[in-house]
């Protein structure tokens, strides 16, 4: 039902809407309550099995995220993973010893209501956040690395988020991106697909479907340095460490 009504505002209210803050907020939020929790809820009832090992306790840092950290980084390492979902994916333990990860998502009270339905208990609990707040909830540089996948592209305001991303960050630490490229242009802008991530000559930039054009390289100067970028045909990997 929730979904037939999203796709009915799509259809004939989503195209009036003027690219303003209040027409933008509308969208994010009815998406978010509407649909926002469809993609997880079908893929943790259909992909069971294929997503078990992340409810491990023992899984290590992904390989890329750990290659961002200290070298003599060991102990009291601290994860800030964005837009985690219901189980985030980054890991446990780095160099023999459990990190402290801390999943936030603003679908967080759904996502455990699904999960305590499906009888699955993750290590850490993914809890409320807004990636646009992020400073509000947090201290300023006290995160070792910021991770986010598939879930800055789908805010309200991505740029926002980045920002607070770096304030949250420690100094000359990783914030780590991976997403699809130009998502909001695949997806036909549904949903919480309103953003594109791409890269053009050289620089990290977002738009929209106004021609509205935010390049991250030259918003962050003086805060932190788009460091490296990787991309294939389908997704782009940003690394920005703070200055």
């Amino acid at each position: 039902m929730r979904s037939k009504l999203y796709r009915w505002f799509f259809v004939v209210i989503s195209p009036y809407l003027p690219n303003t803050d209040v027409g933008q907020f509308i969208k994010w939020k009815l998406a978010l309550l509407l649909v926002g929790d469809e993609f997880h809820q079908h893929n943790l009832l259909n992909n069971r099995d294929k997503l078990t090992p992340h409810f491990a306790h023992n899984t290590p840092l992904q390989a890329d995220l750990a290659e961002l950290l200290p070298s003599d980084a060991t102990t009291n390492v601290k994860v800030l993973d964005i837009g985690a979902g219901p189980v985030s994916k980054v890991g446990k333990i780095h160099n023999g010893h459990e990190i402290e990860l801390v999943p936030i998502d603003p679908m967080a009270d759904k996502y455990q209501k699904i999960l305590n339905a499906l009888n699955l208990q993750p290590k850490y609990w993914t809890r409320y956040g807004e990636g646009e707040r992020l400073s509000q909830q947090f201290e300023q540089n006290s995160f070792d690395l910021i991770h986010a996948r598939n879930s800055i592209d789908h805010c309200l305001n991505p740029i926002k988020v980045i920002e607070e991303a770096i304030t949250v960050l420690k100094p000359k630490h990783y914030f780590y991106l991976n997403h699809y490229r130009n998502e909001g242009k695949a997806a036909k802008y549904y949903g919480l697909h309103q953003w594109n991530f791409d890269v053009v000559d050289g620089d990290f930039i977002i738009s929209n479907r106004f021609g509205e054009q935010i390049n991250v390289n030259n918003t962050l100067s003086g805060k932190a340095l788009v460091h490296l970028t990787k991309h294939t045909a389908e997704r782009l990997v940003v690394v920005i460490q703070k200055q």
